[in-house]
């Protein structure tokens, strides 16, 4: 499921903040898997962004306007 208003964006990634599996798919085809590390979304001069933080520690920011779609592949 694609989203694509800034709204619909923050609730989907809010509800997987206790995921330590999330995968986020950018619109150039790029994936990047982990745990959400930090929303940005309120600061001054900055553009809406999530950084996700990969089973190898390291840490990947990327804005929302380039996110097509987010998976969650917890365990249920």
């Amino acid at each position: 499921m694609a989203v694509k208003d800034f709204f619909s964006m923050m609730e989907k990634l809010q509800g997987m903040f206790d995921s330590d599996d999330v995968e986020v798919i950018t619109n150039d085809g790029q994936s990047v898997r982990g745990r959400i590390d930090n929303l940005r979304s309120t600061q001054p001069f900055s553009k809406p962004a999530v950084k996700i933080t990969g089973s190898d520690g390291k840490i990947t920011k990327i804005l929302f306007a380039d996110i097509k779609d987010v998976i969650d592949h917890r365990k249920k």
